[in-house]
């Protein structure tokens, strides 16, 4: 690893001292002068790909049980936002899930997703129109502008997020919005279980954001940050994250292959169900004041086009 790295919200210079976490072979970087978390060096390419095409996966039941459940919120802020629905794009969108529920709720619905099986799902099971590929290649494809751009635990995984963000801003009507969702690295559960919080999490998660540098991003893109939230998200209750942190600490094996293994192993389900009945007062007292403060594990933010 080189010795430096520079910042791309702040132009920092950034040492490989300044660690924020270790995992396995990979270290992230923290900048000293904006706080943004980045793994160093980032991946090329066809590491990334290598990665997704062996260690990504997806429980699909889970997936659509999740998405239906996490979609209230955003739809509902939408449809106060926008009394007539529009025209909505959203960019990495997985299996469909949000989309078909978008639809259901009356949005003229559009995908792109890298992935060939997740976006034939999405066309042939779902009926959505969705393309395959990344943004670049398929923007001869898209219908622009939008009154809404959503991206899902998208940004995290993206090498050049400025680049991408100015790309999207301009499939965005004026006044149109940017919608998204990202791991929070300034939640209670990243800052008690340091390197081993669920979402470090190389070589996927190249950025780790927090709600000062989320917004200092979008800001630098071009975008009026309008609404920033947090929530559990896709996460686990915040008493198994912290128990499972530690228990990663333990394994001599951190990788994503090992993780997925002592997931699936039954004495693990067993006591994930005891920290959801243990952790239900909690979610009523706590969750909430957490969601206030913005250090619940995932960050939702909403920002306008400000062209």
């Amino acid at each position: 690893m080189s010795s430096n790295a520079v910042c791309q919200l702040c132009d920092h210079i950034v040492s490989a001292g300044d660690i924020y976490a270790r995992r396995g072979s990979y270290s992230y970087l923290r900048c000293p002068a904006c706080g943004l978390v980045f793994l160093h060096p980032l991946p090329d390419a066809q590491v990334l790909q290598d990665f997704y095409n062996h260690s990504y996966e997806v429980d699909f039941n889970s997936y659509f049980q999740g998405v239906k459940r996490r979609s209230r919120n955003t739809l509902k802020e939408l449809a106060q936002r926008f009394p007539e629905p529009g025209r909505l794009l959203e960019l990495g969108c997985s299996y469909g899930g949000f989309l078909d529920e978008a639809r259901r709720a009356g949005w003229d619905v559009t995908g792109i997703e890298v992935s060939q099986t997740a976006s034939t799902h999405a066309r042939e099971r779902l009926g959505l129109r969705v393309f395959t590929g990344t943004l670049p290649d398929q923007l001869p494809h898209l219908d622009a502008p939008y009154d809404v751009l959503a991206m899902f635990h998208v940004i995290e995984h993206i090498q050049n997020p400025v680049t991408l963000l100015d790309a999207c801003r301009k499939l965005i009507k004026p006044g149109g919005l940017l919608v998204l969702k990202t791991p929070n690295v300034a939640s209670s559960i990243a800052r008690i279980t340091g390197s081993s919080w669920h979402w470090v999490s190389p070589p996927a998660h190249l950025y780790l954001y927090s709600p000062e540098t989320l917004r200092r991003l979008l800001t630098k893109s071009g975008y009026q940050p309008l609404t920033f939230q947090s929530s559990q998200g896709d996460a686990h209750n915040n008493l198994f994250a912290v128990a499972s942190g530690i228990v990663r600490k333990t394994l001599l094996r951190s990788n994503t292959e090992s993780l997925v293994h002592v997931r699936r192993t039954l004495p693990l389900k067993i006591f994930q169900a005891a920290c959801e009945t243990l952790y239900y007062p909690f979610r009523i007292l706590v969750d909430p004041w957490l969601g206030n403060k913005l250090r619940q594990p995932e960050l939702y933010a909403v920002a306008a086009n400000g062209k």
